[in-house]
């Protein structure tokens, strides 16, 4: 009941506030919007409401509409929206009309209806449509192929309809040479890159005064152009591989490959990969029959393009045949080397032990002679080579060694060539076989040859027949016979036979009895020093007996006849015969006798040799045999090396040597010293030294260099060498030697501060009578006056010198060749002297 009061009492105030705005009190019902005609475009969502105007609204019945056809429009069902339908506000007493999607069907004539009390009541609205700009076939993003003419659809529906035109980036586009518009959209002509772009369609429609833009952005797609490359690529078998096939094109293109041959798409083949994106074909593992044409092709929306590419396969050769041969001396050899590669590998031979190849065709005047040829198999080439050798000799036999190369790598092989021949017995010496005192030999025969020889053995031309003191071992290629002679009927000829299938050979074989060495035909004197002789020495003959082996001497002072107590010196035979450690000025008695594996031989008759006096040493000898007028060139410009042998000390053991150094020129065939200024001499302290290197030397320059040893009886002759220096300084490898140690160094210093603080002290004492002198002589300073008080005149007076003093200082120095001796002015007497 309050709440339908409270409905009446509402309704009542919105009629006087209706009443109030109008300013009438006519009850009748109005529309929003107002106009009574009213425009819609299709598609559209409408509104209308229907409110009653009276001065008590409370009479007024819940209006209601009707469609142009009469027909009242319900309300929608719960939970439903239909197309039409309406809702009531009964608080406002209004009557909503819901249009949900407006279409030209729905136009006419809406009525709104009510009573007042009991009075008729009603209001109408005409709604007309229209179609709005539509964009049915306008994409906003379109792809135009280069080179094709191409329309920039735009298809717009309106009504009225529209009018359209064009701009391309804010510049109107008018039909022309390029241009066509049509109703449906913007015909392009022969699509160039510059065409790429944004479009604009503009679509207007006067009568309504719509206005509707559509920005088509349109890109142009150009069909894939392969970019220049080699149309062949070489890979090695074996190894992994790519091949890459690159195009321009927009969009970017992908890419396949193909083999030409199998028309086998490898991105899906096994071992072959392919980068869609990068247009990469990767080889996992190259084979031989991988060689051929391959076809790259490239795809994009514009179109396609493809490319082909010749594949060259590299494979290593590889040696599948080489036979080890056999061929008889003096007639034909053949070697065969077969293999396989790609490309055909090259072949050659070399025997092992040349470094040179031997060259296809003719060698050795026609001898050897090579033959190459090659073939196709299957996936590969097959080369063949063959040497031939004609006239075979014992120097063809051996490894030779083929060689097959291509440009994938190469393969050696070794075969041997073995030449057949006769025994011989070229590596067998004739020297006789020595036995005595019925000792057993052995008698060795050693055949060479191919195949082996047999071997037999004859004795005085009668095969030879085994006994107790003959025993026979080995029958080829190796024999030996075994013989003791106890009788001297075994001596004599033993003939070795050895046989095969090409041929025999023997060999003589003497067996002689043995003797001690004869007496030596001749011992002379050669060199003499005062402690050396050396000695040349002619042997006997040698036909009894075996070679000489060495030379013996006996020698002792002549004064002494007993040859048991000489001394013994023995000698390998051709070695240098010297004697050493003799004394100077003694006589001595020297017997020869010669030595071969039987035993010493006779004793020659002796000869006696008188050594010379005590005398400086010999001359030094280069160590290298070298002309003291010859120059030599050194491997170093700052330095040389000088070595020598150590030469006789003739009575006096060596004490130093000189060594002298001087630049010098060519002068009309003969050397001479620069300058007498330049010339520079070192010692050398030292008895065992045999090299000094002389340093500090000027690039480029000749000098004449001495070696002279010395003792204490002087100077031998000089050892004569002139040397020239390398240009340019060449550094030997090792660090200048230190000339200080640090420990001088130090002490170097140390010196140099005690003289310092002297020559201060002095100063001091000279000039202020002060300092560590000063202190030290003030103790003991007398005037010159008190010492002259204290001696007498006379003790100022040299000393006179007394009878005693004056022959003590007339005492001489003499040298007897071995010692020196001070003398008091009596005679110098000296102990074994030889003056």
């Amino acid at each position: 009941m309050r709440s339908s009061r409270g409905r009446t009492t509402g309704v009542a105030a919105l009629a006087l506030m209706l009443a109030a705005l109008t300013g009438c009190s006519a009850q009748n019902l109005r529309i929003y919007p107002m106009q009574k005609q009213q425009t819609v475009a299709v598609g559209k969502s409408v509104v209308l409401t229907c409110q009653a105007d009276a001065s008590d609204p409370a009479l007024v019945s819940q209006p209601h509409w009707r469609d142009p056809k009469g027909q009242i429009i319900n309300e929608a069902a719960s939970g439903t929206r239909p197309e039409i339908y309406t809702e009531p506000m009964p608080a406002k007493q209004l009557q909503l009309l819901y249009i949900s999607s407006i279409t030209p069907a729905m136009a006419g004539n809406y009525t709104c209806e009510a009573t007042f009390t009991n009075m008729p009541l009603s209001a109408s609205v005409v709604l007309d449509t229209f179609v709005a700009i539509t964009w049915t076939n306008a994409n906003e993003n379109q792809y135009a192929t280069k080179g094709k003419d191409f329309k920039v659809m735009c298809e717009v529906t309106a009504e009225p309809a529209p009018s359209v035109d064009w701009f391309k980036e804010g510049t109107p586009i008018l039909t022309g040479d390029r241009y066509v518009i049509d109703v449906n959209g913007l015909l392009i002509k022969s699509i160039e890159e510059s065409d790429d772009g944004t479009y604009t369609c503009r679509a207007v429609v006067i009568q309504t005064g719509e206005l509707a833009e559509r920005n088509i952005k349109l890109e142009v797609y150009t069909a894939p152009e392969m970019e220049e490359r080699e149309t062949r690529v070489v890979i090695k078998e074996g190894e992994s591989a790519s091949i890459t096939c690159k195009a321009r094109g927009k969009p970017p293109p992908t890419y396949s490959w193909i083999k030409a041959s199998t028309r086998e798409n490898l991105g899906t083949a096994s071992r072959f990969s392919v980068n869609e994106i990068k247009g990469l074909l990767t080889f996992d593992r190259v084979e031989a029959g991988d060689y051929g044409k391959y076809i790259c092709s490239a795809v994009n929306q514009a179109g396609h393009n493809e490319t082909e590419i010749e594949v060259e396969v590299l494979v290593p050769p590889k040696i599948f045949e080489l036979y080890n041969t056999t061929a008889a001396e003096k007639t034909e050899g053949r070697l065969e080397c077969k293999a396989s590669g790609r490309p055909a590998p090259r072949i050659s031979f070399r025997k092992l032990s040349s470094s040179e190849r031997l060259l296809n065709g003719p060698n050795d005047d026609g001898r050897i002679i090579i033959e190459t040829s090659n073939r196709q198999t299957g996936d590969q080439m097959q080369s063949s080579a063959v040497i031939t050798i004609t006239s075979l000799n014992r120097t063809d036999d051996g490894l030779y060694e083929c060689v097959a190369e291509n440009e994938g790598g190469e393969a050696r092989k070794n075969g041997h060539l073995t030449v057949q021949f006769k025994p011989t017995f070229e590596h067998m010496t004739n020297v006789p076989i020595w036995s005595w005192n019925s000792q057993p030999v052995n008698i060795s025969c050693i055949a060479e040859s191919i195949p082996n020889a047999t071997i037999k053995w004859k004795f005085h031309d009668v095969d030879l027949i085994e006994s107790p003191q003959v025993r026979i071992y080995g029958s080829g290629p190796i024999s030996y016979v075994t013989v003791t002679p106890t009788d001297r009927s075994l001596y004599g000829v033993y003939k070795c036979i050895a046989t095969n299938t090409l041929g025999e050979a023997e060999h003589i074989n003497q067996l002689r009895e043995a003797f001690p060495p004869g007496t030596v035909t001749q011992a002379k004197q050669e060199t003499i020093t005062a402690t050396s002789v050396s000695f040349s020495i002619v042997g006997p003959p040698e036909e009894m007996g075996p070679p000489i082996l060495a030379y013996t001497t006996q020698y002792k002072e002549n004064g002494n006849y007993d040859w048991n107590l000489a001394m013994n010196r023995t000698w390998s035979a051709n070695s240098p015969y010297i004697v050493e450690n003799l004394r100077p000025m003694y006589s001595y008695d020297f017997r020869f006798a010669a030595v071969n594996r039987v035993g010493v031989g006779s004793w020659g008759a002796p000869i006696t040799v008188i050594m010379p006096r005590r005398s400086p040493p010999e001359q030094p000898k280069w160590r290298e045999a070298v002309s003291s007028e010859s120059l030599i060139h050194g491997k170093f410009a700052d330095r040389y090396e000088l070595q020598w042998k150590v030469p006789a000390h003739n009575g006096e053991p060596i004490d130093m040597y000189e060594i002298s150094y001087c630049p010098v020129m060519k002068v009309s065939g003969e050397w001479r010293i620069s300058g007498e200024s330049d010339c520079l001499t070192e010692e050398l302290k030292s008895y065992e030294a045999i090299n000094y290197e002389v340093r500090g030397l000027q690039p480029d320059t000749r000098y004449r260099m001495h070696v002279r040893a010395h003792n204490i009886l002087g100077y031998s002759l000089p050892a004569q060498l002139y040397v020239q220096t390398a240009l340019g300084v060449e550094r030997s490898g090792f660090a200048p030697p230190q000339l200080l140690s640090s420990g001088a160094i130090v002490g170097i210093a140390l010196a140099g501060v005690l003289i310092c603080l002297l020559i201060v002290d002095l100063l001091l004492f000279c000039f202020r009578r002060q300092g560590v002198i000063a202190t030290i002589c003030g103790k003991r300073v007398k005037t010159h006056k008190d010492d002259e008080t204290k001696l007498g005149r006379d003790e100022k007076e040299p000393l006179k010198e007394t009878g005693d003093d004056a022959i003590k200082r007339n005492s001489s120095v003499e040298f007897d060749g071995r010692r020196v001796y001070a003398t008091s002015g009596g005679p110098i007497i000296g102990k074994n002297s030889a003056v």
